[in-house]
């Protein structure tokens, strides 16, 4: 008998944790994973605290610049919802054939600010200040890759200062950076950095920086979310995409600086 018992025990352990690894398999299953545009962290976290309050279903995040997570769904598997602060980014993760078919939307817009530390006392009345204003950077995303750098440097192409675009006078101070908070990070930290950022991530810093400029003739921006195929949680991912989509979540999104749009669904490009 104490032989049979020393035999099974081993395989006992091993089916207990068996049982044990599919517990938390199923419980990892029940979260929604998105992958969303750094900009969006507090609105998202306020909603995510909501839904799961409302359903019991957790949301988990991975924030980044919308490049890097158009990459990491093109490289991976398992993330339920994408939201983009560009259009552009979504239409790369489409063509691949990645997005649930009907369920892309264009959801929020938002605006594009000059701002400086609280400590600093530069002044702009008009965009062209920007170039003779006393900052050693101008903090933005990647102006190559980061839809915020992309917004900005289409906007500062697009003013012209004694003849040529306000973009040539500054583009030697340029500071890119990763995601757009990591610049509005280094205006928080730094009265020599200056930043061009949203509207919504400067007020997510308003204890540490102010705004001199706000882009009033800027380039359109659309922030775009759709499901991801092949997501864990096909079904949470409906429910979640539902959620932020309410008046209530428009709400949320307002008081964070964001323009809801309406949630209209968007044509396939």
């Amino acid at each position: 008998m104490k032989i049979r018992i020393l035999l099974t025990l081993p395989l006992a352990l091993s089916v207990l944790a068996a049982c044990t690894r599919g517990g938390e398999q199923k419980a990892a299953a029940k979260d929604v994973t998105v992958f969303a545009a750094a900009s969006l962290r507090e609105s998202m976290q306020e909603l995510a605290a909501g839904y799961e309050k409302e359903t019991g279903q957790k949301v988990t995040f991975n924030f980044a610049g919308s490049n890097d997570l158009a990459h990491q769904i093109d490289a991976a598997r398992g993330m339920d919802l994408f939201l983009s602060a560009s259009t552009a980014w979504m239409d790369t993760v489409q063509h691949r054939g990645r997005l649930v078919d009907g369920s892309r939307k264009d959801l929020l817009s938002n605006t594009l600010v000059v701002v400086a530390n609280t400590s600093s006392t530069a002044a702009m009345s008009d965009p062209c200040a920007l170039a003779t204003l006393p900052f050693k950077h101008i903090a933005t995303g990647d102006p190559q890759a980061v839809p915020a750098g992309i917004y900005a440097k289409k906007w500062m192409s697009s003013v012209q200062c004694g003849g040529k675009p306000l973009w040539d006078a500054v583009s030697a101070r340029i500071a890119p950076t990763p995601d757009v908070r990591a610049a509005i990070g280094l205006v928080a930290a730094d009265p020599q950095v200056a930043g061009l950022v949203y509207r919504s991530d400067q007020l997510a810093f308003a204890d540490r920086t102010k705004v001199l400029y706000e882009v009033k003739d800027g380039p359109p921006i659309r922030y775009a979310v759709a499901q991801v195929s092949e997501g864990r949680n096909p079904d949470g991912a409906k429910g979640f995409l539902a959620y932020i989509s309410t008046p209530q979540a428009a709400e949320v999104f307002a008081r964070h600086g964001f323009i809801p749009t309406g949630g209209q669904t968007a044509a396939r490009p």
